[in-house]
């Protein structure tokens, strides 16, 4: 074998050698033709291009990006009717408006839970001016856009991104599909198929349960009402919303002054403008009601606990099927974001905690340093997940655990989540893993941002709830400011906290009862009853 590789190497060679001499040659009668393509032009031509020294012709003149002190500033406009109008810079030919509107599940107390999904299924239908979606969509075509609507708890989001050159007919279209829509008998149908759907999939389909659980555990910390109400419809509400409802959801929520109509990428007084044109709504003067709305809908945090026994399995199938686990969350009120310092420090304290799948670690070494990887993964092979999350709102907020394992390790489970907490509440956070949480958090912050439809959120959200933008530096600065005590008094302050538990999958009755874990919960604050772990 060997030897059949000299020999072709040899005839190679020389082949080679021959045919590069013979292109050398006859170049030479070229060199003066090829002259004027840059420096390496007495190479053979083999491709007709032009040299990377000189610019092409027939291109209209680059455009550069010019540094301002202002570039990133965000202006903000609140119009004679309450809507505010806030936008930013940024360079390039595409920008991202939308409206974003502070209603959603957490306002769904007098009405039937699962009407902010349905409007979320309902967005850009017909309106009195488009007959049709078919006519929507046409629109969108034209102007290259694409449009969205999302839930949260406590907001509801519409934006569209397109070229500069289409802002008034897509800002049109915000204004239409907003207050003038039809809800349609076929676009209820369409719906209601849709949400069914969803929820099936979400049930009987996905193997992650998180937004399941996630509905499970603000249940439970708020219970079952304002931020703990169903961010999804309950299957037996699907055929009782209906249209009558919507509106009256709409009418009561979806007022000016409840409203910003931000852009990304948008000249400022144009943006007003169009604001003044098409959102010309007349505001509420009603303050009782708006006091009442407050008042009705403030976030509680009482502590609880939601249980739901089901069978898994047939999510873990094939040839090499995922195992079945079984699924607990522990949660605890935590600063709302209106609480600066203290939220901040909440996000590096989960940011510390970190976690993920034992499947993935959501890409090269990402968090494999945080507690939850060398403390739980690392050494407890049973536990496939383990994740912290921080959700803040304006008056309130949530910090659970999601841990997911074997049923048979489901006690084990618990005991390991609670010793987490006994580490918080008894010792300050190491220089090096705090610097380290720092760092992921600050990292977060500045690749999410890059993102121009992120950059319309953090901006809508912000002004929303402090009628103002903070930009990523600020931030930036109070995380670097979080230091080991503040670590530590946020700890004891959100575990001494009434305990929100939730449990999803087999045999999830035979976890230890809602009194022992809050009770051994509560012993780690002390020092006198630390590691006590159920006797």
């Amino acid at each position: 074998m060997l030897k059949a590789v000299r020999i072709f190497y040899r005839q190679s060679s020389s082949n080679l050698f021959r045919r590069f001499r013979h292109t050398e040659n006859s170049s030479k009668n070229d060199i003066s033709r090829t002259a004027g393509l840059g420096r390496d032009s007495t190479f053979p031509i083999v491709y007709n291009f032009p040299a990377l020294s000189k610019s092409p012709s027939g291109l209209p003149p680059v455009k550069y990006a010019i540094p301002e002190a202002n570039r990133y500033e965000t202006n903000v406009t609140t119009l004679d009717n309450g809507l505010r109008v806030a936008s930013e810079k940024l360079f390039g030919d595409f920008c991202t408006i939308g409206v974003i509107v502070s209603a959603g599940p957490r306002f769904e107390g007098k009405y039937l839970s699962g009407v902010s999904h349905f409007l979320e299924k309902l967005a850009f239908m017909s309106t009195n001016k488009y007959e049709s979606r078919e006519q929507i969509v046409e629109t969108l075509h034209e102007v290259n856009a694409i449009c969205d609507c999302q839930t949260s708890r406590d907001i509801i989001i519409y934006a569209l991104s397109c070229r500069t050159s289409g802002i008034e007919r897509v800002v049109e279209l915000l204004s239409e599909t907003i207050f003038r829509p039809k809800f349609l008998p076929e676009e209820m149908e369409s719906a209601q198929v849709a949400v069914f759907n969803e929820i099936d999939d979400l049930k009987n389909r996905r193997y992650d349960p998180t937004p399941i659980l996630t509905d499970m555990i603000h249940a439970a910390g708020y219970g079952n009402k304002t931020l703990g109400l169903p961010k999804y419809t309950p299957l037996d509400n699907i055929s009782r919303i209906d249209t009558s409802m919507l509106r009256s959801f709409m009418k009561e929520f979806y007022q000016p002054e409840r409203m910003v109509l931000a852009g990304v990428g948008i000249d400022h007084q144009q943006l007003v403008d169009l604001g003044k044109k098409y959102f010309s709504i007349s505001k509420n003067d009603n303050k009782n009601i708006d006091q009442k709305t407050i008042e009705d809908n403030k976030a509680i945090w009482t502590g609880g606990v939601i249980m739901e026994e089901r069978d898994l399995s047939h999510l873990s199938f094939g040839a090499d099927p995922l195992p079945e686990n079984v699924h607990i969350a522990l949660g605890f009120e935590a600063p709302s974001h209106k609480e600066e310092r203290e939220f901040v420090s909440t996000c590096v304290l989960s940011q510390l905690l970190g976690g993920g799948g034992s499947f993935s670690a959501g890409g090269p070494g990402k968090g494999l340093y945080s507690r939850f990887y060398l403390n739980v993964l690392n050494r407890h092979e049973q536990i496939k997940t383990a994740i912290s999350y921080n959700q803040a709102f304006s008056d309130s907020g949530c910090l659970y655990f999601h841990f997911g394992g074997e049923p048979t390790y489901l006690r084990n489970m618990v005991d390991v989540a609670i010793r987490e907490i006994g580490f918080l509440v008894s010792e300050r956070p190491g220089s090096i893993e705090l610097a380290r949480a720092k760092k992921q958090l600050q990292s977060m912050l500045f690749m999410n941002l890059e993102q121009r439809p992120v950059v319309f959120e953090d901006i809508a959200r912000q002004v929303l709830s402090v009628g103002k933008r903070q930009q990523a530096d600020y931030y930036f600065n109070r995380i670097e400011r979080i230091n080991m005590d503040d670590i530590y008094e946020i700890a004891r302050r959100i575990f001494s906290k009434p305990l929100a538990l939730a449990g999803l999958g087999k045999n999830i009755n035979e976890m230890r009862s809602y009194a022992q874990v809050s009770d051994v919960i509560q012993r780690q604050l002390s020092s006198k009853t630390r590691w006590r772990i159920f006797g």
